[in-house]
Parts: structure tokens; C-alpha cells; sequence
């Protein structure tokens, strides 16, 4: 498929053309060419299709022909399809793998490694195995000049070898009409680097490593325009960090200075960075469908991925993005100086992030950046020991688990003070494998099937325990003790002696293993065997008859480890039963018990991280969702609402179907289903409350008018989602973004049949980025559903598509004329007087513009009527409103209410105020909202209902939704000065 979108250069016609000669065997089904055709066309449609939509894409083709395929392929295709089903987890790393390995195989490259693995095998990376490497290559695209310019290439910079083979390989391209990608060679040396024949130990899978860890290789790369020093110094940690991991513990690899000098010089062999962040910006269909948008129009999400590799906006990649885009310096600098996340400071080799928003600043965020800045020597914002910088963000939309920090992609949630020094540590090193369990979890996660894994020498065993069965019928062999072990998929335990090999067992998973003394004073072993909830579902060698009959019950007690013992959680009691032992094994051998003992004790370790909540927890959540109206988040819920066919199971996508005609009705004027937005009282949910039904109207009535300044001369109209929910401690929009992605696509494409927009955008905040990937998987779910692109939902001339814009830290952009600017590239600034967006508005095109949850609210409307919508809120806001709740109630979170409910309802929902707490006040309506006293005179606020003109009376506004209530112990007075000083930054108050 990418081959023949390289042979096509993007030509509908040739493409055509090549459909119609598309050559069918005489013993082929007609119907299979017709998929094999379908297949082709959907692949090439588009300029902008993720490897894994074309994976899935031929996935699906290849299930459609399971009796044309090897017996082999369609057992493998039935395993996958199987694990999507029972190990979500597993499944998503098993297409991530088969997406490297399509990387690693795209054309050219396949010959290329055949040259290398033919090649005589070396003893290690040196200038002769890169000429190699570079003779591979060569020959693949360069013909007969390949051996000219492998021989050159080890002489001259990475930077100018690639130069010089990328304008050989375009020149001979091009005499048969062809231009190559410059993705085709992103990594291609670092495939290559794979199959070269090294003697050199751990070689080939510390470049696996790279390969399948998108992080690892991108700290590489952002060395790319940094001075070879700086370059070796990030190779040799990365290099320590692939050792420390436990698959790699029996196979650490080692590079002299010489080598790893070839190694960079091998992995820098590629496109220059920025030129191909651009190229792929620019294959997307948003420029194909508004041609004419300026380099400008790139010029945001370039930015965002230059700061995503480099961490800052260095000088170097300024210069290449400005030479590339051909944009004025000075313009570039504006946009730059207008975000706060484009930041062109210099910045560390480690980042750590600490969420500043209302949440995180009452539960403890002081003191988390004091310990920061304490730790690392620097004040927020400046590089400090170790090279680690920590950067104090306005909020990331988890309040709930305030307070938080983030490193890399995770975010740490109720962190105290003393959890930083471990924390930095991890940072530096790399995540710690002390823990044997943990160890063993994360081999055994690694290991594929039928693959093994030696261990390292302080996992042979030293005791062995016998706990349950007949050890007579098939006891462990006398050799067991002190021989080398290794580990096989599924967890089946290994000895290895004498070159010979037994299997000893399968270990048991999610044990917590101690020593204790029975009451004769004897030392003995124990281990609590868990569910995944932290149950225990079996305990060994720890013969207590009142643990006997506990897990005889329906719920059986817990257990924990506390201050280095294990502990049992009694509903009425705690029980200490002994101290946490890592070195200790649960084995089942058919049926029968044993512990293992290993010899080096490491009983001081840590256990792994705390299993998902127990059954009590999950009773508390689901009686705290129970107390709400959830109307717009119990739309289409059951399943899994991210997925497209799980949301279309649950009633998704109907709405569109019955206005559309696809459901044996005629389909619907546009102005109907104006009018029933406008009959429900629907009201903007980003903090104004302007009725929605008069803007859609608006939108409907208005004309695209043309003026010589516009880069587009199409007559068409625009609509913007804004999911760039600024305000500290307001994340409705993330949750609605990352759980129900398809509800908010399908509010804006009934939103477009209204009003005639051919385009969207949904802009959303950069901090969200885990929400986005759910949300960017979700629209390619729909296109390739054809409910996006041209002729959606088999509609002729129904023409409509979605684009994700980031938000870059500029609270301003939320206003409706910044927000345009932004996503147009320009600095977000406000304009005042301007004329409205339903008349110009993004790119000059009418725009509408809705806040995420507003969209989020028409698919309910259609499917329940306008009247009852507007029966459930009050005679002037009609349905519910989701509110992001934190503080000091019991449960926090996103809790959706009627209008017309109170703030004591709220309480109530989340099951109160926490114990040893007092009740003294609200945050409400975000820093421009109110503080807010509950006590005294102003108690009644508590029963008053809550609507978007109500509260306005009252002296504050509901604004976008976010709720901190506020304990007598919390200081009002430093809260009030952290919103001035936050206004005050921010430039807008």
C-alpha cells in the first residue's frame, strides 16, 4: 500500500486507472478483487492515514479471505482477534509491534536488510560495518551509484551523508515520476542497525529497544542538532537505562566511545527533523479539502511537535522551522512569545511536571515544588542538579488526584513531599526493578510466546518449602537448589544444569510472601495469594483456622503490606501476619504447592505497585455515580463508549441516521433540527450560557463572503469545537474528550448537517495529550467507517471532516476571536470589536463555534425530544450540566446534575464532607468566579438552584463548572492570591 502510494504521487486519476486494470486470476472471486479494490482505494483516499489505520484496514481485508489464506495466517489472525477481546492490553502491544515491523519492511528496506544478514558477520559497530550498512541502503534506491556513495558515506557527517543519498535517490526517482516520502527513511538506518551480523553482545536488542520504545528513541533524537558530546552523553544513559531493565538484566550491552561514536552515526542518517515534522503536516486532508491556507496554518502543530522531541524551541530548530515554512522571523517569535508551552528557554535533560490548579494548590503543590526546588537546587522553570527541571502547569484535568505530578506520560496522582527524592531517582535511572516480583511481572510481560528469558544469578534458589498436595508424586528434582533458572511465557519456571533442561513449575502471580514465627518461636515461611482486587484467594503455609474460615466467606479480607509487614484488612480488625519477603516464590507444580527461596534476600525491597480497587472502593464509585442525573454521560455508556462499534451498539450514531433518511423516514430540512436545539433550551456550556439555538440560526442564515486577503476562495463554513477548558480545576471537556469521543463527534456532525459547515476543528488543550490520542483514534475509527470525509454516511454530497488542534498555554485562547487565531497560527490575542464569527470567523469562512459539552448534548436531544430536555432543567436552561468536583467531600470527580439541583445535592452526592473536615466555603466558576462563603448569612447558597442566571444574582457564575469546596483549615486568603497572581500571568484580569 505505501509503496503504491509512492508510485501514484497522490494521482486520483492514475490511481483510477490503475483500479480499473487491477488484473483478476481466472480462478479468483470477483468479490475478492472487489475488496482487494475497496481495500486500495480507502488506503490512498487519504494522505493522512496512521500505520495503524492501514494496519487495521489490511487486517480486516485478510479476515474477509480466510479461505485463501495459509493455514498458519489464519490461526495467527484468530489470536489476535481473540486477544483484542480478552487482553486489551496485549493487543495494543502486539498491532504497536506489528507497526514497527511494517516500518522496518516498507520499500526498499526489505532488500536491504537481505544484503546486510548476507554479509559476513563482524565482531563489532566500527566504520566498516556503517559502510556497510550505507552500501545496503545505497543499492536499494541508489542504483548504480550506490557503491560510490557507500563508500563516501562513513567519511562525511550523518547530516550531509543523508543530504547527498536523499538528492541521488529523489534524482533517480524522478526519472520515473516518482517522489520518495521522507518518512520512507525517518528510521530507516535504525532497521538496518538491527539486521547488521554483530558478534558484539546485546547489539541487536538495545536497537529492538529503541525500536519499540517511541520515548527512548525520541531522547535520542533530540540530539540531533546538539554537539557530538552532548549526543554521546544521552547515548550512554540510554544506554544504561535498556540495562537496567529486567529483560535485559542476563544481556546488558556495552559500547566503546569508538562504537558509539558509529552508532550515532548510523542512527543520525535520516531527514532533518523539522523538515519532516513538516511533510507530514502537510499531508493532511485539512490542506487538501481548504487549499490555499498559508505555511502559517502548519505552523502550530510544528511547533508542538518540535517541543515534543526537543523539549523547548532551540535556535537551531527556530531557524529550520522558519526556513522551511518561509515565514518571517518576527512573526514566528510572536506566536512563540504568545504560549506559554513554546517556550524557547533552555530547558533539562528531564522534565517534571506539578499541576498548580485550585485542587492541587489547597492539597498540598506548595510543598511539593518547595521539595522540588529543595531537591534539585533551582527555583520552578530553571534547569537544576542532574540536569532535571520542573515546570509548575496551570491545571492537567485530573483534580480528583490532586495533588499531581507528571513525568513523561504518567501522571502521579496524591503525591506527598517525601515521595519526590524516589521519584527523581526513577527519573535519572530509569524505573527500579529491586522487587523480585516486579522483575519477574516485567519479564514476563515482555516475553512473546514460546520465547524464555534467562535470569540473572541471584534468582537460583536456596530453600524450598513443600505447602499443599503430595510432593511424593512429582517432587521438585534435588537440583533445583542452586542452579540457573530462566523464565518462559506464561510463567513457567525453568532450572538449567549441566546443559539440561526441567520445568520446575508455574509461579503464581500476585503473591505477598513473609516471614513470621509460629508460637513455639519457629521461623517459618508464608504467602498470600491475591485476586486482582487484593483479595486473597489462598493462603500458603500459614495453617491460622481463622484465615481458613475468612476465605470461606462470600468476601474475603485483603490484604497489604505497611511499613515492610503484611498486613490483613478484617472488616473488624488489622492483622500483622509477618515481614514482606520479595525472595519468596509461590510455585504450582500439577497441583502442588511450593515456596521457593531465593538466594540473595532481598527483603527490604518495596512490593510492586498497589493493585486496581477493591470490590469496596468500586461499590462506593458506582453508588456515587447512582446519586446523579446522568444524562449526557449516560448517553450510549454501556460497552465501551470510546469504540465506534461498541457506541453504535448502545444507540450511537442514530441521531445522524434518522436525520440523514437512513432509517425509512424522509431525511430532515436543516432548520428542523435548528429549531429542536432551539426548543430544548439548550444553553453554551463553556461558561457564557448564550442560547444555543440562536447561534446555530445565526450560523444557518449566514453567507461565506470572499475578500482578497483570504488564502481560500471557497464558499464554504466552518465549525470549532473548543475543548481548551482553561480554568484550574474544570475537566469535564478531557473526561468527555477521552470517554466518550464518537458523542462529541456525532454532536458536531449533526451540528455541521444544521448549519452547512464543511470543515471542523476541535481545539483541546496540550495537557490532555492522553485524551487526544483516545479522541485522534476515535476520528480515524470514523472515517474509516465513512462517517468522516467525503460522502459521509453514503450520502452524495455530504462532504465533512475533523481536525485536532492543540492549545499551547495561553488562557486568552478560550475567548472566541483568540481561539480562531490560535488555531490559524497566530498569537492568541482577543479583538475587540470584531465582527461575529458567524459571519467571519476561522480562515475568514463563517465559524461556528460550541464548547465540547454543548456538542456533547445534541445526540441526547435528538434521541429524547426537545421536550423532555427541556423538562429536566429549569424554565430558562434546559437538561443537565456536568461539574468537575474537588476538595474536601468524600468522592471527587465529574458529577452531573439537573439544573434546578443545589450545591447540598452535590454534597450529598459525593457522600459528604471527609471526616475531621468543616464546610466553609466554594470555588465556583473558576479564578474570574467567586469565592464563595457556605456558613453563616450565606448559608442559603446551599439550597439555592443551580442555573446559569440564578447564580449570577448571587454574585458569582457557574462558568464552566468547576466546584473546590473549600474546609475551615484551608487558607481563603493565600487561595485568593493565587487566583490574582494566576490572572495576573495569564494577562487577563
Amino acid at each position: 500500500l505505501e509503496w503504491l502510494r509512492i508510485s501514484l504521487s497522490g494521482d486520483r486519476s492514475r490511481l483510477d486507472r490503475f483500479l480499473d486494470d487491477l488484473p483478476a486470476a481466472p480462478s479468483q472471486d470477483p468479490a475478492e478483487t472487489a475488496r482487494l479494490s475497496a481495500l486500495i482505494a480507502t488506503a490512498l483516499a487519504r494522505g493522512d492515514w496512521r500505520e495503524r489505520d492501514l494496519l487495521d484496514l489490511t487486517l480486516e481485508y485478510l479476515a474477509a479471505l480466510p479461505e485463501r489464506l495459509p493455514p498458519e495466517l489464519r490461526e495467527e489472525l484468530g489470536a489476535l482477534a481473540e486477544l483484542r477481546v480478552q487482553q486489551p492490553e496485549d493487543h495494543e502491544r502486539t498491532l504497536l509491534g506489528l507497526i514497527a515491523e511494517v516500518r522496518g519492511n516498507l520499500p526498499g528496506l526489505i532488500a536491504a536488510h537481505r544484503r546486510l544478514q548476507a554479509a559476513p558477520r563482524r565482531r563489532a559497530l566500527d566504520a566498516d560495518a556503517v559502510r556497510e550498512l550505507s552500501a545496503a541502503l545505497a543499492r536499494s534506491f541508489l542504483g548504480a551509484g550506490g557503491a560510490a556513495f557507500a563508500a563516501a558515506a562513513p567519511t562525511m557527517p550523518p547530516e550531509q551523508a543523508w543530504l547527498e543519498f536523499h538528492r541521488q535517490a529523489n534524482r533517480d526517482a524522478a526519472g520515473d515520476g516518482l517522489r520518495l516520502p521522507l518518512k520512507l527513511f525517518e528510521k530507516a538506518s535504525l532497521y538496518l542497525l538491527e539486521s547488521l551480523p554483530l558478534e558484539q553482545p546485546g547489539h541487536a536488542s538495545f536497537v529492538r529497544y529503541l525500536i519499540e520504545d517511541e520515548a527512548a528513541y525520541r531522547r535520542l533524537l533530540a540530539g540531533f542538532y546538539a554537539p557530538q558530546g552532548t549526543r554521546l552523553a544521552r547515548f550512554q544513559e540510554e544506554v544504561e537505562r535498556h540495562n537496567r531493565l529486567p529483560e535485559q538484566a542476563a544481556d546488558p550491552v556495552h559500547y566503546e566511545p569508538d562504537q558509539a561514536n558509529w552508532f550515532l552515526h548510523a542512527l543520525f542518517f535520516r531527514p532533518d527533523v523539522v523538515a519532516a515534522i513538516v511533510e507530514r503536516e502537510q499531508q493532511k486532508d485539512l490542506y487538501r479539502v481548504i487549499g490555499g491556507l498559508g505555511a502559517r496554518a502548519c505552523l502550530p502543530r510544528v511547533l508542538h511537535e518540535v517541543r515534543n522531541i526537543f523539549g523547548t524551541i532551540t535556535p537551531e530548530a527556530f531557524q529550520k522551522i522558519v526556513a522551511i515554512l518561509g515565514l518571517d522571523p518576527a512573526e514566528v517569535i510572536r506566536v512563540i512569545a504568545s504560549y506559554k508551552q513554546y517556550s524557547v528557554d533552555p530547558r533539562g535533560s528531564i522534565l517534571i511536571y506539578v499541576c498548580k490548579g485550585t485542587a492541587c494548590f489547597l492539597r498540598g503543590q506548595p510543598e511539593l515544588s518547595r521539595r522540588l526546588s529543595a531537591e534539585i537546587r533551582a527555583e520552578a522553570g530553571a534547569v537544576g542538579r542532574y540536569g532535571i527541571q520542573f515546570i509548575e502547569m496551570d491545571c492537567f484535568g485530573v483534580c480528583h488526584l490532586a495533588p499531581v505530578v507528571k513525568t513523561e506520560a504518567r501522571f502521579l496522582g496524591r503525591r506527598r513531599a517525601d515521595d519526590l527524592p524516589q521519584i527523581l531517582e526513577e527519573l535519572r535511572k530509569g524505573p527500579r526493578f529491586d522487587n523480585r516480583l516486579a522483575f519477574l511481572e516485567r519479564v514476563l510481560e515482555r516475553l512473546a510466546p514460546e520465547r524464555h528469558q534467562r535470569l540473572p544469578g541471584d534468582f537460583t534458589l536456596s530453600q524450598v518449602v513443600v505447602c499443599t498436595g503430595d510432593p511424593v508424586l512429582d517432587p521438585l528434582p534435588p537440583t533445583a537448589i542452586g542452579q540457573p533458572l530462566r523464565l518462559e511465557a506464561g510463567g513457567v519456571l525453568v532450572g538449567a544444569a549441566n546443559g539440561r533442561c526441567r520445568k520446575l513449575g508455574r509461579l503464581l502471580e500476585n503473591t505477598l510472601g513473609f516471614r513470621y514465627r509460629t508460637v513455639q518461636g519457629e521461623p517459618r515461611l508464608g504467602c498470600l495469594v491475591l485476586d486482582r482486587d487484593g483479595h486473597i484467594r489462598e493462603a500458603l503455609h500459614f495453617p491460622e483456622p481463622w484465615l481458613k474460615a475468612d476465605l470461606a466467606l462470600s468476601v474475603r479480607p485483603t490484604a497489604t503490606v505497611r511499613d515492610g509487614f503484611v498486613w490483613i484488612q478484617r472488616p473488624d480488625q488489622e492483622i500483622r501476619l509477618g515481614q514482606y519477603s520479595d525472595d519468596i516464590l509461590a510455585l504450582d507444580r500439577n497441583g502442588v504447592r511450593f515456596l521457593l527461596v531465593t538466594a540473595a534476600a532481598s527483603a527490604g525491597a518495596p512490593p510492586p505497585p498497589a493493585r486496581p480497587i477493591g470490590s469496596r472502593e468500586a461499590t462506593e464509585r458506582e453508588a456515587f455515580v447512582l446519586r446523579q442525573d446522568r444524562l449526557v454521560l449516560g448517553f450510549a455508556a454501556g460497552g465501551q463508549p470510546e469504540d465506534l462499534e461498541s457506541y453504535r451498539g448502545q444507540g450511537g450514531y442514530e441521531a445522524v441516521h434518522r436525520v440523514l433518511g437512513l432509517r425509512g423516514e424522509p431525511a430532515w430540512d436543516p432548520a428542523e433540527l435548528v429549531r429542536m436545539v432551539t426548543a430544548a433550551g439548550l444553553r453554551g456550556r463553556g461558561g457564557a450560557g448564550f442560547a444555543t439555538g440562536r447561534k446555530w440560526e445565526a450560523m444557518a442564515r449566514a453567507q461565506c463572503q470572499i475578500e482578497d486577503s483570504d488564502e481560500n476562495r471557497d464558499a464554504i463554513k466552518l465549525i470549532v469545537a473548543n475543548g481548551d477548558e482553561g480554568d484550574p480545576g474544570a475537566f469535564m471537556d478531557r473526561t468527555l474528550i477521552q470517554e466518550r469521543p464518537h458523542q462529541l463527534i456525532e454532536g458536531m456532525i449533526l451540528g455541521a448537517v444544521a448549519v452547512g459547515a464543511r470543515y471542523g476543528i476541535i481545539y483541546v488543550r496540550k495537557e490532555y495529550e492522553d485524551a487526544v490520542r483516545r479522541l485522534e483514534h476515535a476520528l480515524f475509527q470514523a472515517r474509516r467507517k465513512g462517517y468522516l470525509g467525503s460522502a459521509i454516511f453514503g450520502v452524495p454530497g455530504l462532504n465533512f471532516d475533523l481536525e485536532i488542534r492543540l492549545g499551547a498555554g495561553a488562557f486568552v485562547a478560550g475567548e472566541k476571536r483568540a481561539i480562531l487565531r490560535a488555531i490559524e497560527g497566530k498569537p492568541a490575542e482577543p479583538t475587540l470589536k470584531a465582527v461575529s464569527n458567524t459571519r467571519r470567523g476561522l480562515w475568514g469562512k463563517p465559524t461556528l463555534l460550541n464548547n465540547v459539552e454543548t456538542f456533547a448534548n445534541v445526540p441526547l436531544i435528538l434521541r429524547q425530544g426537545a421536550d423532555w430536555y427541556r423538562r429536566q432543567g429549569t424554565a430558562h436552561s434546559g437538561g443537565s450540566k456536568i461539574f468537575s468536583v474537588a476538595g474536601i467531600v468524600r468522592q471527587t470527580g465529574l458529577v452531573e446534575v439537573r439544573f434546578g439541583r443545589t450545591l447540598a445535592d452535590i454534597i450529598r452526592i459525593c457522600d459528604g464532607i471527609q471526616d475531621a473536615k468543616v464546610l466553609a466555603g466554594v470555588q465556583i466558576g473558576g479564578p474570574s468566579g467567586a469565592i464563595l462563603s457556605l456558613t453563616g448569612v450565606r448559608g442559603y447558597l446551599l439550597d439555592t438552584p443551580l442555573d446559569f442566571d440564578t447564580f449570577s444574582q448571587a454574585g458569582a457564575m457557574l462558568g464552566s463548572g468547576g466546584l473546590v469546596f473549600i474546609g475551615e483549615d484551608d487558607d481563603v486568603v493565600r487561595l485568593a492570591r493565587h487566583f490574582t497572581d494566576w490572572l495576573a500571568d495569564e494577562s487577563c484580569g
